[in-house]
């Protein structure tokens, strides 16, 4: 059972839903944005979804977003929105309370709105009590079900961004269909776990998980791989051997990189796809596969089919409907936080680190180490303060310092980079703390600000190069005097580079003169326009 807020100034929708939805529990109906914010201070805790209409015939004193001094014709448009103005308010002030958003007007768009302000659902009402009904109770579950799951599902951390609930939901459903799934988004974003983790494990098929990554395949042998081949049907093939489909038989296959299959192998798959059938290379004989597909690319496939370089009917084949496009890490900065203690707990887990939390462990008093780390044993702090102290506890502190410096990353290898470097700097943590020789508080374990950026420093690939050329905006501010306004612009323009570098005046100096050298010239120059770093990093 759920706790459903309903913001609405009529009652039909709120008794439709108690009749025909009966196992949930109905708030309100708050009939305006302040009744809407005083059930929301009493029993914040309880509501799980908000059910919002979108038009209000409400008197103009109670609506949200109207100008002072409005007409009569602004008033009325401001009723057939206020929903939206609704939504925008709870966002900023809850944004992460799934919402779905309702009208039976049909001169109302909900489609741009509901994915402008990040709403789970929308739905236009038939006026057809069972119908409207029935398209409730899918949206609510839909939504019900991604929020009661827990943040992460094996290796993939969804967090509770209304982006990444809608993403869930959709793959949830689009795994016990027998449609081909399209993965996109850029490298590192962890389309191949979400293949195994999330559409396979969630597929109901009982046959095996097979993955094959295209852009590591000579292309003379690709064909052979997926579809299996004959002894002596090419160079090298001594013996028949089965291909990825039929190895997935019952199962699910994974292509990575489609982009990179060849054109004549693009034919053979979509004669797959088409028939249900398979013949391996040099032979004669149809064998039947049942494979769920899912495939993966970081390029963008409409545009390799306008340039001819993908099989239009091979796309319209895989189904683009069913794309789903996994955001860059730099786009959840809102979970950035919960990821980050969930990375930290998975990497204190692996296999890689776990020997030498056990002997940290060992060697501090905390505890007989195990060729496990029993849950619990371990807890992640993130901020300034340390913890009391708890009899077997290991706290790994993560400062407000190190904090920053991971989010200022640009992380373009996503999710699989931050996992690296996560782990990395844990491994280098406790390989210092081994040559000590203890002292103090043993059971917290501090990840230095200094230790994560060099790290992040030897693996910046993007940084300003001098031979590229370095650029960034700058604000004129008109003066009088020109010098005054070229200093501007040069404090503007160090100012940005410093950020862009994260302090390393090498760095910077290599970016304006070509040469690592001239720190100190840069340094110098730095304090002679007034920035002072101290306050900069503050």
């Amino acid at each position: 059972m759920a706790t459903i807020l309903v913001i609405d100034d009529q009652d039909r929708y709120l008794e439709l839903c108690r009749k025909a939805i009966p196992e949930h529990e109905y708030l309100g109906p708050a009939r305006s944005w302040a009744a809407a914010l005083e059930l929301l201070r009493l029993h914040r805790r309880e509501i799980d979804l908000v059910l919002l209409d979108v038009h209000f015939d409400i008197a103009p004193a109670e609506l949200v977003g109207l100008p002072e001094g409005a007409d009569a014709k602004m008033v009325a448009r401001v009723r057939r929105r206020q929903g939206l103005e609704i939504l925008a308010r709870l966002r900023r002030r809850l944004p992460d309370l799934p919402v779905v958003l309702m009208t039976s007007r049909a001169e109302v768009a909900l489609e741009q709105a509901a994915e402008r302000l990040a709403a789970e659902e929308y739905t236009y009402f038939l006026d057809d009590d069972y119908v409207d009904a029935r398209s409730l109770r899918v949206q609510f579950e839909n939504v019900l079900s991604a929020r009661r799951g827990r943040d992460s599902e094996g290796p993939v951390y969804w967090g509770r961004s209304p982006q990444m609930r809608r993403i869930r939901s959709r793959l949830h459903v689009l795994a016990r269909g027998r449609l081909p799934v399209i993965l996109g988004g850029p490298t590192g974003t962890g389309k191949s776990m979400v293949a195994r983790h999330v559409v396979h494990a969630r597929s109901g098929r009982r046959g095996k998980f097979v993955s094959v990554d295209l852009s590591t395949l000579p292309r003379d042998l690709v064909a052979a791989q997926l579809f299996g081949a004959l002894r002596g049907a090419y160079t090298g093939s001594v013996a028949d051997r089965k291909g990825a489909f039929e190895e997935a038989d019952g199962g699910t296959l994974f292509l990575d990189e489609i982009g990179n299959m060849p054109e004549d192998v693009q034919k053979m798959l979509l004669t797959v796809l088409q028939e249900g059938v398979l013949t391996r290379i040099g032979d004669t004989v149809e064998r039947r596969v049942d494979v769920k597909l899912v495939v993966a690319t970081h390029e963008d496939l409409p545009a390799r089919v306008r340039e001819g370089r993908f099989r239009a009917d091979l796309y319209m084949r895989l189904n683009p409907a069913c794309t789903v496009i996994l955001p860059a890490l730099v786009e959840r900065r809102g979970d950035f936080l919960r990821f980050l203690a969930w990375a930290v707990q998975r990497a204190v887990e692996s296999p890689a680190l776990v020997s030498l939390v056990v002997e940290y462990r060992e060697k501090n008093g905390l505890g007989i180490g195990t060729a496990t780390l029993p849950a619990g044993e371990v807890h992640v702090e993130l901020g300034a303060e340390i913890p009391a102290a708890v009899a077997g506890r290991l706290v790994l502190l993560v400062p407000e310092r190190t904090q920053r410096l991971l989010r200022r990353h640009r992380w373009p290898g996503n999710m699989r980079e931050f996992a690296m470097v996560v782990e990395n700097a844990l491994t280098f943590t406790f390989a210092e703390l081994a040559a000590l020789s203890g002292g103090g508080r043993g059971d917290v374990v501090q990840v230095r600000p200094k230790l994560v950026r060099d790290l992040l420093r030897a693996v910046r690939v993007d940084r300003p190069d001098s031979a590229e050329g370095w650029r960034c905006q700058v604000v004129i501010h008109p003066d009088p005097t020109l010098n005054h306004v070229a200093q501007d612009v040069e404090r503007q323009l160090y100012t940005r580079l410093w950020e862009e570098l994260e302090g390393d005046f090498s760095a910077m100096s290599r970016v304006l003169t070509g040469d690592d050298s001239g720190a100190r010239k840069i340094q110098l120059r730095f304090n002679q326009l007034g920035l002072k770093v101290r306050e900069m990093k503050k």
